[in-house]
């Protein structure tokens, strides 16, 4: 009648290989886990494994740790809290669904020198796009980057365009980012400017009047490149008759009696036809005092 043997020890370490046989077997007391000695010739073991007790199974109701990669084929439910220590967790599947309000990143840095965000991998399409917080400008950014969830530090980002509706009061800008051109004055927010009276303004541009005159007008000609369009044939075509804009057959006079004021009288050189009008210094008139000054009489027969 065969017998089945079993070594038993009261220490608290495996048995070597030295130890045990081919398909002998021992048990620890100490670690209270059974071993089978492993081998196919010869009359030691060619290595020793757990076959029973502790750690030699899962233990369903108490404190355990256990070694090696495990493959679990089937679906795995965690009813209390995971904690991950290791340097790198992958998950391959098609959708993550997340039920916390709030996800963290960067938990537990008294400080920080890594930029931190969302970054999404775009294969061959491009650059990856980043969603996060700049570290070296403490601001947000937007934008893409040939950096990987694999780096650290700060990352090398290209602003990207936002394309979203926002709403917020702009409490501290004092400038824009830009400075913009208002018909001919640069205006950056920063203060308010004073548009040039002369300006003619027009829904596609401007003319700045103080550089017009006469003789570009007659010739079809504005100096100012940002004239519209819309009203330059306009000036073009009717530029004949600019030159005629200063003669006139009729002028409009008002009475001046009482004011104390020296006034001068005007001449002409020529009886009819277009003239020029000038005055003489020497001969000038007070209407308050109703004085004529002469500068002199000549030859006259009294």
């Amino acid at each position: 009648m065969a017998q089945l043997r079993i070594k038993r020890s009261t220490g608290s370490s495996a048995p070597s290989s030295s130890g045990l046989a081919n398909a002998e077997l021992a048990f620890s007391e100490g670690d209270e886990t059974l071993y089978y000695g492993k081998g196919t010739s010869g009359s030691n073991a060619a290595s020793v494994i757990k076959i029973g007790g502790k750690g030699a199974y899962v233990d369903l109701t108490n404190a355990q740790t256990i070694a090696g990669t495990k493959t679990f084929s089937n679906d795995i439910v965690v009813t209390g809290n995971l904690t991950v220590n290791g340097t790198t967790t992958t998950v391959n599947t098609t959708n993550t669904t997340v039920s916390d309000p709030l996800m963290g990143l960067n938990n537990g840095a008294s400080s920080n020198a890594n930029d931190c965000g969302l970054l999404i991998e775009r294969g061959s399409t491009g650059d990856n796009a980043f969603i996060g917080w700049d570290e070296s400008t403490d601001k947000f950014i937007v934008g893409t980057t040939t950096n990987t969830a694999s780096d650290t530090g700060n990352l090398t980002i290209s602003t990207g365009t936002l394309v979203a509706a926002l709403e917020g009061n702009a409490t501290t800008a004092s400038t824009l980012q830009n400075a913009r051109t208002i018909a001919g004055v640069s205006f950056d927010g920063s203060a308010n400017i004073s548009l040039n009276n002369n300006a003619i303004t027009n829904g596609a541009g401007y003319i700045d009047g103080s550089s017009l005159n006469a003789s570009n007008l007659s010739s079809g000609t504005v100096p100012d490149s940002r004239l519209p369009s819309s009203i330059s044939s306009d000036i073009t075509g009717n530029a004949a008759t600019a030159t005629t804009a200063t003669t006139a057959t009729n002028i409009t006079a008002s009475a001046n009696n009482t004011t104390n004021e020296t006034v001068y009288l005007t001449f002409v050189d020529g009886a009819t036809g277009s003239q020029g009008i000038e005055t003489d210094t020497g001969l000038a008139y007070n209407p308050s005092t109703g004085l004529l000054t002469v500068g002199s009489i000549d030859g006259g027969t009294y």
